[in-house]
């Protein structure tokens, strides 16, 4: 790992962090309530910062974001050791939409192996039990 990416993934950590600090402790907006901060990433040249996030209600939140991304902006600038803040670019973590999905696909697939399972075992073989007398 060289130099550079180590500063990168200590920058974005610690962008995770403020945000997810500020969001909590000194933001009012309600919905922002349930927004959770999942992942940050810094772009090579430190000049973006792509935050991932979920929430419950992904409209609002995503408007609420957009609205507060100043205020967020000059909270990692205080902490962030860095001439400039990198610019906040808040996207909608996926990855976490489509674990809930494929969990569910197997849940269901289980529930089918079952029903399979009990069907089989209700029914008997065809034919007479001893067809080789």
């Amino acid at each position: 790992m060289s130099r550079n990416e180590v500063k990168e993934g200590r920058l974005a950590d610690f962008i995770q962090r403020a945000v997810a600090t500020a969001i909590e402790r000194d933001l009012k907006d309600p919905a922002l309530r349930s927004v959770t901060i999942t992942e940050a990433r810094v772009s090579p040249d430190f000049h973006i910062a792509y935050v991932f996030w979920i929430s419950q209600n992904r409209d609002e939140a995503a408007k609420a974001l957009e609205r507060s991304k100043g205020k967020l902006r000059s909270r990692v600038a205080k902490g962030c050791g860095l001439r400039t803040a990198p610019t906040l670019e808040f996207r909608y973590d996926e990855l976490q939409d489509s674990a809930v999905r494929i969990e569910e696909r197997i849940q269901e697939a289980l529930r089918q192996d079952e029903e399979m399972e009990k069907q089989s075992s209700e029914k008997g073989f065809a034919g007479e039990e001893n067809p080789y007398r």
